[in-house]
């Protein structure tokens, strides 16, 4: 990146995402919620933005476009709906964990099993002092579920499943359905032990994901309660206008832009191999997604008793900003990781014996 702008084919990428969110994933929103998936339309044309494979080596069978590319691209189909964007991307949160397995004979079926769009790999993230077995909570309910990554600490784990689905209700992302499982008893197909700065990436990199869906998610919020909020006049004039939303929305549009450039930013260390990308795609997943609730809050708040109505997509971001939160760990894990590594990171702000 130069400065602030994006590349020219990146950029535009982005603006033809934005424009079929806009004409063809919005107007659909609520059907899918209903339906329980995304059109096969809308899936074919997803295939040709190459969606799955933008930030998947090559070497995998990926198009190896990199990490800006996918997040801008996520970030204007979240504008849209992100309803479907969990069971539409994949291998999406687990790309890094595959690119990571050393195992080349392990990672190849089952990233070509995802990025054909056969099957699904999910990422379960485990506190590395917890107790305890692992099980996949959530995750899409298509495509079918095969693998789950399990990171924990230092240790990385390829399974497969063998047990039963059982089918869930999510939070939010009807769109893609949802499944759970018990992780006991799979089979392991390989246990990988990463250095730090790598296992940390594995994590960050499905943070960065939510991250930029985050973003979408929070501008869709913001660019809804901005056309709400200018056109409704109380007390002789727009919402928008009374002193105290002014404010509020003002500073709004700051934390959103702020989280759109440090997304963005991390994803850029990815693509340019910073061994401390894992590190700030954490942050910007935290970043991002203290953002993204309170601006879906604002938009419920200032849109009245309305917002908690589905008839508007009000309460439908709020719910996907705040289930967003809850994945790669959460934010208690994304917090454990940024307290574990923040000394050690060579930056000036976080690391003064660096100026040393």
């Amino acid at each position: 990146m130069n400065g602030f702008a994006l590349p020219e084919e990146i950029a535009q990428l982005g603006e033809a995402a934005l424009r079929f969110a806009e004409r063809e994933l919005s107007p659909q929103a609520r059907g899918a919620e209903r339906a329980g998936r995304w059109s096969a339309d809308v899936l074919r044309v997803l295939d040709e933005f190459r969606l799955r494979g933008l930030d998947v080596p090559g070497r995998l069978g990926g198009a190896g476009i990199g990490s800006l590319a996918k997040v801008v691209t996520l970030e204007a189909l979240a504008v849209g709906d992100a309803g479907g964007l969990p069971a539409a991307d994949q291998p999406g949160p687990a790309a890094e964990a595959l690119a990571a397995c050393p195992d080349a004979d392990v990672a190849a079926p089952v990233a070509a099993a995802c990025l054909a769009g056969r099957a699904q790999c999910a990422l379960v993230v485990v506190d590395a002092e917890a107790d305890g077995h692992a099980r996949v909570e959530w995750a899409p309910a298509w495509p079918p579920l095969r693998w789950v990554f399990v990171s924990r600490g230092d240790s990385l784990r390829l399974l497969e499943i063998t047990g039963e689905l059982a089918p869930t209700r999510a939070l939010a992302f009807q769109a893609s359905g949802g499944v759970s499982t018990s992780l006991d008893g799979c089979r392991e197909l390989g246990r990988f032990e990463l250095d730090p700065a790598a296992a940390l990436a594995v994590r960050g990199h499905a943070r960065l994901w939510a991250a930029a869906v985050a973003v979408g998610v929070a501008q869709s919020a913001l660019d809804a309660t901005l056309r709400y909020t200018t056109e409704r006049v109380v007390f002789g004039k727009p919402v928008a206008h009374h002193q105290g939303n002014a404010f509020e929305l003002a500073v709004a549009a700051t934390h959103l832009h702020g989280s759109r450039l440090v997304v963005r930013g991390a994803a850029e260390r990815f693509d340019r191999g910073d061994p401390q990308a894992g590190f700030w795609a954490t942050q910007a997943f935290l970043t991002a997604i203290d953002a993204a609730i309170s601006i879906t809050d604002q938009g419920i708040q200032l849109l009245g008793g309305h917002g908690f109505l589905v008839d508007h997509l009000a309460e439908k971001r709020f719910r996907e900003a705040r289930m967003l939160g809850l994945l790669a760990g959460g934010r208690d894990a994304a917090e454990a990781d940024v307290a574990e590594n923040i000394l050690s990171v060579p930056h000036a702000i976080f690391a003064p014996q660096a100026r040393r």
